[in-house]
């Protein structure tokens, strides 16, 4: 190894779990590429303010081996690539030249233990348990991990985990569910119960939890049975209770928790959830227990918010299981009781969707767009359902704004992607507020259900009969109007791809040799490596031959030649999608972003800022025109362009502070 080498740079925003476990999937990738790891424990954006002193848990010295200044990890940053880009490639051989290039390696990661496709996981996971004393921990840390390991290893304990804390009570995690994270007491009780006679240690962040079950069940330990951690700041109380945790021979915890994933990582095991210690009918009777606990109000919980979190798992448990009813009575005693939580009214309103109780539902989607606490995702979700009741009643155009606004914030958000199918197969959505896309062909292409209660708040039966759409066939041509920047890197995710082609060949209603079908399949095709751009090239001059008032079509040759590197004959492409029909502001935009790429910037600026004056729900473009007039010094005129960005998707950071920016 050189000096020169590139180096894996570990980097989390948030909290101890999921730092410790990037902190040792960079120590295992330093050892198996033969170089060295780096720490940024000051990224831009933390929100994790007890870890703002790491001198409470590392040495010294480690530090100063390990951790990046901000000039220092600025100068290496400039020519890193994230550690994502390689989880595709079927060797090591591109890594390790970019290594050896002397390029570093960004690793994020913070939730599983990392593995290429050329590795065994399994071989990799009980590494991990050696690599956490490798870390520099000071010598009052270390003598905690020791009476750990005396009380708990090998004694057959099994280590619960219970997420509350923050989640409820605090900004702005209180103002979203977390499904994965929160699992309601009946399911731990269940567990306990079968197994009394074992040992068993509770973790929590809410120590009321912990003496509740300890009043059930008194063999229970908790970590003050180990070490007073009284007199210890908040970082070292979570990384011991972390450490001690891991050190029980099972550990069971919520589905997603960076915390006890972290624990049994470093215990060289995998964290166990409830469907894996539970059997289906345990798990059930649970659920009936949970729901039973929601009837009784607010008052049988910790307070309003944690009643809030628990009903919406109960409230997706009764939908999926026709009880709809009972789930929007349930949520009315908790709405009354004043709930802030911004989640709720979200819940609400897709009950009353369920029950055709429209003009309630709309009443709460719209009361609920003005929470300012509302995530982005749950603002796309709430936005793509208003649509769908707008749609319902028969009001095309509101509908349309509604889901253009949903689509283009989180197009991969699955509630968008169902509710929005659900308007693309009742005839729903006005195209004209969309780019060119052929709908007849989108219509058919579908992707797999969504695996229920997985990043979803609705019922998928609930809202369509049919598979949803595969929305990428947009995205394909349109996904520079994309804000998610996972929906942007289409071209560079080969599953998505690759489920794109799947559906296509899955299309039976449209003959193969329709054009719909040719273009698409051509476009894909050379995306794939499957089709020499040369004669893809000719497939499309012949498909325009055959379509030649179809814009969408032009603009896919226009791709291709400057994919090539013909730009002329890119550029005269696109003038014909734009002659096809000269005032479509997403056709206007194309083109103006295809002559920014290619030096004529000035004209391109023009058509892109022609293009915000014809848009009127598109934030992409309206937030494109604000930038140009922003670096131009024309505060007064990106002001209206970046109010209109912001208005029309207000989460997204960007836009606000740009539009701040025009204030000053």
């Amino acid at each position: 190894m050189t000096s020169a080498r590139g180096v894996f740079i570990g980097q989390r925003k948030d909290r101890m779990g999921a730092r410790l476990l990037m902190m040792l999937t960079c120590i295992r990738l330093a050892e198996d590429f033969d170089t060295q790891y780096r720490v940024n424990w000051f990224p831009q954006g933390s929100d994790a303010p007890e870890l703002d002193q790491p001198a409470e848990l590392f040495t010294q010295t480690w530090m100063d081996d390990h951790f990046l200044s901000d000039d220092a990890f600025e100068a290496l940053a400039k020519n890193s690539l994230p550690i994502w880009e390689f989880l595709t490639d079927t060797s090591p051989d591109r890594l390790a030249a970019h290594l050896g290039a002397g390029r570093s390696v960004v690793v994020e990661e913070g939730f599983e233990v990392l593995a290429f496709p050329w590795e065994d996981i399994e071989a990799i996971r009980p590494r991990y348990r050696e690599f956490v004393h490798r870390i520099g921990f000071t010598d009052q840390i270390r003598a905690i991990m020791d009476q750990a390991d005396a009380k708990l290893s090998g004694q057959g304990v099994s280590a619960y985990h219970i997420r509350r804390g923050d989640i409820l009570n605090g900004l702005p995690w209180k103002h979203t569910t977390w499904p994965a994270k929160i699992e309601p007491e009946e399911l731990y009780e269940a567990h306990l119960g079968k197994n009394d006679a074992q040992s068993a240690i509770m973790f929590s962040d809410q120590p009321e939890l912990i003496q509740r079950f300890q009043k059930r069940h008194p063999h229970l330990l908790q970590m003050s049975d180990i070490a007073d951690l009284s007199e210890m700041t908040r970082a070292q109380r979570d990384f011991l209770e972390l450490y001690a945790m891991s050190r029980a021979d099972q550990v069971i915890a919520p589905f997603i928790s960076a915390f006890s994933m972290a624990a049994a990582r470093i215990s060289g095991r995998q964290r166990q959830v409830f469907r894996d210690v539970l059997s289906e009918q345990e798990q059930q009777d649970a659920n009936f227990r949970v729901i039973d606990r929601v009837a009784q109000g607010p008052g049988a919980f910790l307070n309003v918010s944690e009643a809030a979190h628990v009903y919406a798992k109960a409230a997706q448990y009764l939908c999926a299981n026709d009880q709809c009813e009972k789930a929007y009575e349930l949520a009315k005693p908790i709405l009354d009781a004043g709930s802030d939580n911004a989640f709720l009214p979200l819940l609400q309103a897709l009950n009353c969707f369920y029950l055709s109780k429209w003009q309630e539902s709309e009443k709460l989607a719209r009361s609920g767009l003005e929470n300012p606490h509302l995530w982005p995702e749950d603002y796309a979700v709430l936005s793509a359902l208003r649509g769908a009741i707008l749609g319902a009643q028969k009001k095309r155009w509101g509908a349309g704004r509604y889901f253009a606004q949903a689509f283009w914030a989180k197009p991969l958000r699955p509630d968008v992607v169902v509710l929005g199918s659900r308007m693309v197969y009742r005839d729903q959505l006005p195209f004209r507020l969309f780019p060119p896309a052929d709908w007849g062909l989108q219509r058919e292409i579908r992707q797999r259900r969504f695996a229920p209660f997985n990043n979803l708040y609705l019922v998928q039966q609930r809202v369509i009969a049919r598979q949803p759409c595969n929305f990428d066939m947009i995205l394909l041509d349109w996904s520079d109007l994309a804000l998610d920047q996972k929906a942007r890197r289409l071209f560079s995710d080969q599953t998505r791809m690759q489920l794109l082609a799947t559906g296509l060949k899955g299309v039976k209603t449209i003959p193969a040799d329709d054009p719909r079908v040719t273009s698409l399949d051509t476009m894909l095709k050379v995306q794939l490596g499957d089709l020499n751009p040369t004669k893809a090239i000719d497939m499309a001059r012949q498909i325009v031959v055959h379509a030649p008032e179809n814009p969408l079509y032009h603009k896919r040759l226009a791709d291709l030649y400057e994919s090539e590197g013909d730009l002329t004959r890119a550029r005269l492409s696109l003038a014909e999608a734009l002659a096809c029909d000269p005032d479509n502001p997403f056709l206007v935009f194309a083109m103006g972003r295809f002559l920014v790429r290619t030096g004529s910037s000035g004209q391109g600026e023009a058509q892109i800022l022609h293009a915000a004056d014809l848009d009127e729900k598109t934030a992409a473009i309206q937030g494109m025109a604000g930038q140009i007039h922003l670096r131009r010094g024309n505060k007064g005129k990106a002001r209206k362009y970046l109010k209109k960005a912001h208005e029309l998707f207000p989460p997204f950071k960007r836009f606000a502070n740009q539009l701040k920016r025009t204030e000053n």
